[in-house]
């Protein structure tokens, strides 16, 4: 009978044992499951963005074509090269020094002819004030064109205060010489016959007229650099021909660089110029602001085929960034932050009947609480009422 009684006292401890087990097991891995699904409700800086990767350009670029086959003839940089302003980074082959000197050798021979002609006045000096004259003129057109280009760069904050002065300068510094050149082109005509003054001017004035197509064609004939930078794009080698249409030269500005993103329309329209642009380059990251949005959206192609209006989204580089033209980048635009705002994990709030909840745990009871939210982003929804710091809501995954 004790042996009995002892066996059955035995595998009665044996069950309750067991059965306390596994009661503790079931408890410990639904308080463990449980706690792994919770957060806590909390203040801190909640943020909305948008995400993008953006592409480092230049403002500054200068893109040479050749309108016609040419042969180069004398090529004096290479691809990476870099450049100062005015550098002659090719020249075509061309014989427009031949027909000027030509041309010039007609005015002296019209010269001679003058002097024999009319007496008391110097034609030779003559011929040289009317050729003074138009050499003025000519680099007037010139100075007023590349002071309308600086005014414009100028405008868009791509060059200095400074280049644009020495460009009004040098403007009205030749429309000075010209007024001077003209007045001594008077005194000295002044007792020459009227009828061989227009017979000889005519006949000098279509030999500078030939000279100064052949100057801009020697201008045309080299490609110079218009201002420090980089060669990015070199299409052509010494000896070889160009190709109408081909970009034969690109010349970009290594100090005046930006970076430039393309936002779906419906996301440009929360953008303003100002918002924080933050750029992550490799372990750098640098904050800029946006300077130009651009009004019109572009209709591109998306990875998936897709048509999208686009909007491009530009910030200026600060001072000390080192990145390369056309490197990639990922950025974040920031729409708009709140600070010390309640929030909670996005996912544990939930739609139902256009309104939005939250499952609240209190005293181990999961209880359903609807919330207004406010601002939202992929990690965090801000909370305006209906739940209080620190306490412990559902997720819901």
């Amino acid at each position: 009978m004790k042996i009995r009684y002892k066996k059955k006292y035995l595998i009665l401890t044996i069950f309750l044992v067991f059965a306390f087990i596994v009661a503790f097991s079931v408890l410990s891995g639904g308080r463990n499951s449980y706690e792994e699904n919770t957060a806590k409700v909390k203040k801190g800086a909640i943020q909305s963005t948008l995400e993008e990767t953006g592409t480092v350009f230049s403002k500054r670029v200068n893109t040479f074509y050749s309108d016609m086959s040419q042969r180069v003839k004398v090529l004096n940089f290479s691809i990476g090269d870099k450049v100062k302003n005015g550098d002659i980074i090719l020249t075509y082959e061309n014989s427009y020094d031949l027909e000027i000197e030509r041309a010039n050798k007609q005015i002296e021979a019209i010269t001679a002819l003058y002097n024999e002609t009319v007496k008391g006045a110097d034609f030779q000096e003559i011929s040289n004030l009317r050729l003074n004259i138009s050499t003025i003129e000519s680099s007037l057109v010139l100075a007023k064109d590349n002071l309308e280009k600086i005014k414009n760069l100028y405008e868009n904050s791509a060059v200095s205060e400074v280049e644009y002065k020495e460009a009004e300068n040098n403007v009205s510094s030749l429309e000075n010489q010209l007024q001077e050149a003209k007045n001594n082109y008077d005194l000295m005509m002044q007792g020459v016959s009227g009828n061989v003054k227009k017979q000889y001017e005519a006949q000098i004035e279509e030999i500078m007229v030939q000279i100064k197509i052949l100057e801009q064609k020697i201008e045309q004939s080299s490609v110079k650099a218009e201002f420090d930078g980089i060669i990015t794009e070199l299409n052509v080698h010494q000896g070889s021909m160009t190709k109408t249409g081909v970009p034969v030269v690109e010349i970009q500005d290594e100090n005046s660089l930006g970076i430039y993103v393309e936002i779906l329309a419906e996301d440009a329209a929360k953008i303003v110029t100002g918002m924080p642009f933050i750029i992550n380059a490799g372990n750098n990251s640098y904050e800029l602001k946006i300077n130009r949005i651009y009004p019109k959206a572009e209709s591109t192609i998306s990875e998936l085929g897709v048509e999208q209006k686009r909007v491009r989204i530009e910030a200026d580089f600060i001072e000390d960034m080192k990145i390369k033209i056309g490197t990639e980048v990922d950025t974040v635009i920031i729409l708009e932050e709140k600070k010390d705002v309640l929030m909670v994990d996005r996912d544990a709030v939930y739609e139902k009947s256009k309104k939005e909840y939250v499952t609240v745990i209190e005293d181990g009871n999961e209880v359903e609480r609807e919330v207004t939210t406010g601002l939202k982003n992929d990690d965090y929804v801000e909370i305006t009422s209906g739940i209080n710091e620190n306490e412990i809501v559902l997720i819901e995954y």
